[in-house]
C-alpha cells in the first residue's frame, strides 16, 4: 500500500522499543550494534537482527553489514518522542500518583504505546511542563 508523502506511517510498539532503545544507546555510546540492543531489550542477537532489517526497510535505521546501526532522520525524531513521553509518564507516575521510583519504569513502559501525542502535550501541561524525571533524566521536547 503507498501512502502520501505527508501521511504519517503508523509504527508498532515493538518498533517503538527498538527505536527507544537505540536512541538511547546513542546517547551514551558512540557504536551501536545487534549487542548492544539485545543486551539492552533482553532478546537474542538473532531476533535483534530480524528487526532491525524491519526497521531499515521502514526508514527508520540505517543499518549495513559490520557497521553501526544508526537512527535516521525519522528514527531519531521517534526516539526522542518515545523516550519524552516516557520520562513524563514516569514522572507523573511519581510525583502526581506517588508510585515508588523503582515500580514506575515499568509502568511507564506500558503507558508510552497507549497515550496519544495530544494527551501527552495535556499531560505535560497539566504537570507544568517538568525538566527532569524522577531519576534526574532530562524530559527534552524536541
Amino acid at each position: 500500500m503507498r501512502t502520501h508523502p505527508k501521511q504519517k506511517l503508523r509504527t508498532s510498539p515493538t518498533q517503538e522499543d527498538y527505536i527507544r532503545a537505540i536512541f538511547l544507546l546513542q546517547e551514551n555510546e558512540e557504536s551501536v550494534g545487534v549487542v548492544s540492543i539485545a543486551e539492552s531489550l533482553g532478546l537474542s542477537k538473532s531476533t535483534v537482527s530480524e528487526r532491525i532489517k524491519e526497521l531499515t526497510e521502514a526508514g527508520l535505521t540505517i543499518s549495513k553489514p559490520y557497521s553501526p546501526i544508526t537512527l535516521t532522520k525519522r528514527g531519531k525524531q521517534l526516539g526522542e518522542k518515545m523516550t519524552y513521553k516516557h520520562r513524563l509518564i514516569e514522572f507523573f507516575l511519581h510525583e502526581t500518583l506517588l508510585m515508588p521510583a523503582d515500580k514506575i519504569h515499568n509502568e511507564a513502559h506500558l503507558l508510552e504505546h497507549a497515550f496519544s501525542d495530544e494527551a501527552i502535550e495535556h499531560l505535560a501541561a497539566f504537570l507544568n511542563h517538568p525538566k527532569t524525571d524522577p531519576h534526574g533524566s532530562p524530559i527534552n521536547k524536541k
